[in-house]
């Protein structure tokens, strides 16, 4: 089979070499990869650590072989359709023709969702998922607050990217409200997914920082806002956002999740009070942050971060199944896996504009 090598020096490029088939390891999900979705992290990470490897990790296609230990839930067939999150770093991602994944990362999904928009979705929605309901231990989608509760402000920064999208999405299935939206162009996409009835609200960064703390302010409409989601994490976008945060008290911690392994997050100007959390998505997989990681979370709980992992993605499948959750807009690069490395500099020359590339990697 063909696989796609993704290199990030003298400048980042791909180089295409023949390799096996992957066999399953006994909880592994061998894929025929139809798309495989791209991230940041699949050429940040390279870069990094200076290291060439095949960085994709969203997969969307069709069960090829399994583990025992799959064949015994009875779970999965040779031939179903799924997505799946591939383990980072590790061997067989999404970019080839055929793709690994552990069984407890993989969802099957319908044919009304066509793999494409299928592959937008593993990644992402799971470092969202881990952020708000791992992290900030607010309620999650199979057991959303009630509509008689008091309202729970939630501040996304960033929220036209794929992943404050896919916060809006999971957030609005716990029925958490009111969501401020903090985004700039290419928002459109998030006008069906807020509920003004609930107090959501959008607001535009572009206006500067004073006008979007001010904003943000005017549409808590006197609520403190104790949960937040910076779906960027870079250049300080942090900070004002955790000065518009209430400070902890007794009875309630002031949260704000961060993306970003490269920042300390010790800036003097951050908001009193606020706990500042880093979402390393690999813990569905591994359990543990890597050492030297920054703003960890409890240790004890991020160990059973993989059996989050199992829930959530059975409950996507059935969120995508019955029409709760979609994907996220996406453009195809051309070229399949000759076009890794193009849609990879698109992506790191900030080209996405609130899109996910996308790359059609095979045939049914």
């Amino acid at each position: 089979m063909r696989e796609a090598i993704v290199h990030p020096t003298p400048e980042l490029h791909t180089t295409i070499h023949e390799i096996p088939i992957p066999d399953p390891g006994l909880d592994e999900v061998v894929i025929k990869v139809i798309f495989a979705g791209s991230n940041p992290k699949d050429w940040t990470h390279l870069t990094t650590i200076n290291k060439s490897l095949n960085s994709g990790d969203d997969i969307a296609g069709i069960v090829h072989s399994f583990g025992s230990k799959v064949q015994k839930t009875n779970e999965f067939k040779i031939g179903d359709r799924v997505a799946a999150f591939h383990p980072m770093m590790a061997p067989h991602g999404a970019f080839a023709e055929y793709a690994v994944a552990p069984q407890h990362t993989v969802l099957k999904i319908p044919d009304g969702i066509s793999f494409e928009e299928a592959a937008t979705i593993p990644l992402v929605t799971t470092t969202a998922a881990i952020s708000l309901f791992r992290r900030q231990y607010l309620p999650a989608p199979w057991a959303p607050r009630l509509s008689t509760v008091p309202p729970i402000p939630l501040i996304i920064y960033g929220a036209s990217s794929s992943l404050g999208t896919f916060a809006i999405k999971l957030a609005g299935a716990s029925n958490i409200h009111p969501i401020i939206a903090i985004s700039g162009g290419s928002s459109s996409h998030l006008h069906p997914l807020l509920d003004e009835s609930k107090g959501d609200a959008l607001v535009d960064y572009r206006n500067g920082v004073e006008k979007m703390k001010q904003q943000v302010k005017e549409k808590l409409n006197g609520l403190e806002a104790h949960h937040a989601l910076d779906a960027i994490s870079s250049k300080g976008t942090w900070i004002p956002l955790s000065q518009m945060l209430s400070p902890s008290t007794e009875k309630e911690t002031t949260y704000l999740s961060v993306v970003s392994g490269a920042n300390k997050y010790d800036e003097e100007e951050l908001g009193k009070g606020v706990q500042i959390v880093y979402t390393y998505v690999g813990t569905v997989h591994s359990g543990a942050y890597l050492p030297g990681m920054p703003k960890q979370g409890n240790a004890q709980e991020v160990k059973s971060d993989p059996e989050f992992g199992y829930l959530l993605f059975r409950y996507l499948a059935r969120m995508i199944a019955d029409g709760r959750f979609s994907g996220h807009p996406f453009v195809i690069v051309d070229g399949g896996l000759d076009g890794v490395g193009k849609g990879l500099n698109l992506l790191k020359e900030g080209k996405a504009r609130g899109n996910k590339f996308v790359f059609k990697i095979g045939q049914l």
